[in-house]
């Protein structure tokens, strides 16, 4: 199935996707324009043949399983998502329609795998995404061999009471959305940069300041997270990330 062909399957499958949604009573907003929009992100993604088996463990956001089967798809990778059972029914959607055209071929779905189930696999590559306390359990409980990714996690830094309002609703979204977040306020903004370069922190910087900062400088200390400064990145945030390839 080509690129074109995911699309159109999505949109042909706008309202089964949005029962799903339903179906799973949360109180996630399921975006049809945003899923799109992530699809066509892949005309950008560059990567060589993989030929592996991968499992991934997520926390359920649906926008991940299409960043993940799209990324399996372009990688010849064989996928199977753990999303922990968690928005299981809009998700086993969204693999319904991506393997409406792949057959057995495609990306596969789990809502549970035991710890035994873990152990005894024969995955190539295993990897969690935004879930360090899973992460822990598989590495150091477990002893399975496995790679933990950010993708939508996000630290947030503010330094003004004023902005705590704002706060508060950024949190309830990201709540809502499955994104992670993690708020900074206790710190001066040259803290927050070198405590998100030193420690394993967000793939996303969101930086609420009303002083005077070098913009240039803070893009370059923090070159490897994506980063905004005073904006609300969250009508694409998920677009913005979607190539970052976990897989490799």
């Amino acid at each position: 199935m080509t690129l074109n062909g995911i699309v159109e399957a999505f949109k042909l499958n706008k309202e089964n996707l949005e029962k799903a949604c339903e179906l799973d009573e949360t109180d996630f907003k399921f975006s049809l324009n945003k899923a799109v929009d992530i699809l066509n992100r892949f005309k950008e993604f560059r990567s060589a043949f993989l030929d592996k088996k991968s499992l991934v463990v997520t926390n359920g956001n649906p926008y991940i399983t299409i960043i993940l089967c799209m990324q399996a798809i372009s990688q010849n990778i064989s996928l199977t998502i753990n999303v922990q059972d968690t928005m299981f029914a809009l998700n086993s959607a969204i693999i319904k329609v991506i393997n409406s055209n792949l057959g057995n071929d495609g990306p596969k779905i789990t809502k549970y795998m035991s710890p035994r189930e873990f152990i005894n696999s024969d995955f190539d590559d295993i990897v969690v995404i935004d879930d360090k306390s899973k992460y822990f359990f598989l590495r150091d409980e477990l002893k399975v061999k496995v790679r933990y990714v950010s993708l939508l996690n996000v630290d947030l830094y503010t330094d003004s009471e004023d902005l705590s309002s704002l706060t508060s609703t950024i949190t309830d979204y990201c709540n809502q959305e499955r994104i992670g977040l993690d708020i900074h306020n206790d710190k001066s903004i040259d803290d927050f940069v070198n405590e998100a370069n030193k420690y394993e922190s967000g793939n996303i910087a969101l930086i609420l300041t009303k002083e005077k900062v070098n913009q240039m400088d803070i893009y370059d200390k923090l070159s490897d997270k994506k980063v905004y400064l005073n904006c609300n990145p969250f009508a694409k945030i998920e677009v913005d990330v979607a190539l970052k390839n976990i897989l490799k």
